[in-house]
């Protein structure tokens, strides 16, 4: 972890006490431009299939694998997660740009030590474990936190024989333990086939006339 992260440490996490209990937290990292429906759905069935405490939204400053030509700007994009989540257990944060980080290997690390009672799990949809090689120190967050992946049309199948399926695939939780998942020693991850919502932020951008979506003047990111 870099030594730049320290001095801004206490005001990154939230000040709600959450992370000094012995809770188990869901995060779910991604760009929410915008966020939709399509993210709360992920988010409710992990609260229900986990049993987790909450789930924490974890708005990117900038996606390391996607173009900043088509990304919204930070504040609008964090609007939009604040204005879809509506449930009481589902916090959307900023702890990346607070941190001035944009890898997912580096906030997890940083959190997991910083909150050492709390549990976290990684959640993400197929389409993110079928790139998941490509991510930053990707193998590094299968070792530091459990994850669990939620079923996304089309990528499941490419998904599950990807590179990362198939070298943690004794790794792999059957989806009838996965309430034990956040307590589970990683690596550890499970494959949720739940109910699919077809929802999608690349289809929202595109239905929106031109100089609506909300794209940062200058806009540039792992997930």
């Amino acid at each position: 972890m870099s030594r730049r992260l320290a001095p801004i440490a206490a005001a990154a996490l939230p000040r709600n006490g959450a992370v000094s209990r012995r809770v188990t937290i869901g995060l779910m990292g991604g760009s929410f431009n915008p966020a939709h429906d399509g993210h709360r759905h992920i988010a409710r069935a992990a609260l229900r299939r986990l049993g987790l405490s909450e789930v924490w939204w974890l708005v990117s400053p900038q996606n390391p694998l996607k173009s900043r030509d088509d990304m919204g700007a930070f504040t609008t994009r964090l609007a939009s997660a604040r204005a879809v989540a509506k449930h009481p257990r589902i916090k959307v944060r900023d702890i990346e740009r607070r941190l001035g980080t944009v890898y997912t290997s580096e906030l997890i690390a940083w959190l997991v030590r910083r909150a050492p009672r709390a549990r976290f799990v990684w959640l993400m949809g197929a389409d993110n474990l079928r790139q998941f090689d490509s991510w930053y120190q990707w193998s590094r967050i299968l070792h530091t936190v459990p994850v669990a992946v939620f079923d996304r049309p089309p990528y499941s199948i490419t998904a599950l024989h990807g590179t990362a399926a198939r070298r943690f695939a004794r790794s792999r939780v059957a989806e009838r333990r996965a309430r034990s998942l956040p307590r589970m020693a990683p690596p550890a991850w499970v494959f949720f086939h739940t109910v699919r919502h077809s929802a999608t932020a690349s289809a929202i951008r595109a239905s929106r006339p031109a100089g609506r979506d909300g794209r940062a003047a200058n806009g540039r990111a792992d997930r």
